[in-house]
């Protein structure tokens, strides 16, 4: 009786298990298309920065060779010839480094955000350089 007890413990146990990961499905890769779903507010009295929403916000998509995709271009930029990304481990943040090639006139942007996924696997991009000196943050949901 005590085995017949045993062996329906663990069933229960390993049907919860595998359940809870069903419900879970956050994948934390970056790559895919994102869509800007909330910001930080620009508090330059120092006061912290609240998320706000944002209605029908830009998309990015980081593919899996590396190049990156958006919705908007850099300012004086008519046509983009590349978007690249690479992605570094420094200490304890993620960073992600995106490079927009243009050409008429030809020049090259570069940023670098740190990276974080939040509980709901939101992508979390906070500028590095050029730095944002209110805090700034923003949010993306994947959508493919």
């Amino acid at each position: 009786m005590k085995n017949i007890g045993l062996i329906f413990s663990i069933i229960i146990t390993l049907a919860s298990c595998s359940k809870s990961e069903q419900d879970n499905p956050t994948d934390n890769s970056i790559n895919g298309t994102w869509q800007l779903i909330e910001r930080t507010a620009n508090n330059t009295d120092g006061s912290p920065n609240a998320w706000e929403q944002v209605e029908n916000g830009y998309k990015i998509t980081f593919n899996e060779d590396f190049t990156y995709e958006s919705e908007i271009n850099p300012t004086n930029c008519n046509e983009v010839v590349e978007s690249i990304y690479l992605l570094e481990n420094e200490s304890e943040l993620n960073i992600i480094e995106i490079t927009i090639t243009c050409i008429n006139p030809e020049i090259s942007f570069q940023s670098t955000d740190s990276y974080t996924f939040d509980k709901n696997g939101h992508l979390i991009l906070k500028p590095i350089e050029p730095v944002c000196p209110e805090g700034c943050a923003f949010k993306f949901r994947k959508i493919g």
